[in-house]
C-alpha cells in the first residue's frame, strides 16, 4: 500500500457541538456515544446512522 496515497485520505466525522467529542463514521460494529451522551453514530463503510437533535451535531471532514 502506498503511504503517500494514505497522508491524503480524507476521513469523516461526526462532532458533538455539545462536549466537542468527535467519532469517526465508520464506527464497525457498534453504536458509539459522545462523551456528554447527546448523540451517538453507528456507522460502516456504506451507510452512517447518527442518533440524536441534528442541532447537536455537524459533519466534519480531515
Amino acid at each position: 500500500m502506498n503511504p503517500v496515497a494514505n497522508q491524503n485520505k480524507i476521513e469523516t466525522y461526526i462532532k458533538c457541538k455539545k462536549c466537542g467529542t468527535e467519532i469517526h463514521f465508520e464506527t464497525r460494529g457498534g453504536l458509539t456515544p459522545c462523551k456528554c451522551g447527546a448523540i451517538s453514530v453507528d456507522g460502516s463503510k456504506d451507510l452512517v446512522r447518527v442518533l440524536g437533535n441534528p442541532e447537536d451535531y455537524e459533519e466534519i471532514q480531515k
